[in-house]
């Protein structure tokens, strides 16, 4: 498989209340269930399945977090994050196999790329993300697990077996949306930088395609979802529109 084989991996919504948006979340039929807690930073997640999900963010304290283990990578984000000025959808993660490989053919184009490892020591897991600098903020930035996504997945879906937890009649994630001034030059761009496929203002990303339509400001600003009861949305939750895929 070729380094750059992107899939959807991941969408980062974020909030400043968390126990309050995954209380809408929750209402809307998006379970969510509490993840990471670090210096200054905490995340929850809907986990759309075993190895897709949308994040929901939030930054207690900027000093502390200089020491979380999420430090570098919220510094490269920061400058995005600033631009929203209030709750809203900040940017996307794809899955590679090989996220390196990938920065050092992202630099070989000459694009300004940035490369962080993250660990967790006591899990023996932990990831590679690829930032790209000089791409627009709401494109995505590339990711590989280790162990690879796959094998996290079949973990988690061993564990839901055994706990008889199941995703059947769960709501799932279908699009990604944008709002552009040239939305077929711009999903053009978009499947260029992540080498997939692209319709009009379509991109064919796997596991969550990306939709482009007219509009401003420019930017991420909802997602498309099938199995919501049709009389719950088109909604908002913390600056994100939601909409019914049919």
């Amino acid at each position: 498989m070729p380094d750059h084989a992107a899939t959807f991996d991941h969408l980062i919504h974020w909030v400043s209340d968390l126990e309050d948006v995954m209380a809408s979340y929750d209402a809307l039929g998006l379970p969510t269930h509490a993840a990471l807690t670090m210096p200054g930073f905490r995340n929850a997640a809907w986990g759309v399945d075993d190895e897709r999900y949308v994040e929901l963010a939030v930054v207690d304290d900027w000093d502390a977090v200089a020491t979380s283990k999420y430090a570098d990578s919220l510094e490269i984000l920061k400058p995005a994050i600033d631009t929203l000025r209030a709750p809203g959808l900040l940017t996307f993660a794809v899955d590679v196999p090989d996220a390196r490989a990938t920065a050092a053919r992202l630099r070989a184009a000459g694009r300004e790329v940035d490369d962080i490892e993250v660990r967790f020591e006591d899990r023996n897991v932990g990831f590679v993300e690829v930032f790209v600098r000089d791409a627009p903020a709401y494109f995505p930035f590339f990711i590989t697990y280790d162990p690879p996504r796959a094998e996290i997945g079949r973990m988690r879906a061993e564990y839901r077996a055994k706990e008889g937890i199941t995703f059947e009649g769960r709501p799932d994630l279908v699009a990604l949306l944008v709002r552009s001034a040239e939305p077929e030059a711009d999903a053009q761009l978009l499947a260029d930088f992540l080498e997939c496929p692209v319709s009009g203002s379509t991109v064919a990303l796997p596991g969550a395609e990306v939709r482009f339509e007219e509009g401003a400001p420019s930017g991420l600003y909802g997602i498309a979802v099938r199995g919501l009861d049709p009389s719950t949305a088109p909604t908002e939750v913390a600056g994100m529109t939601v909409v019914v895929d049919s």
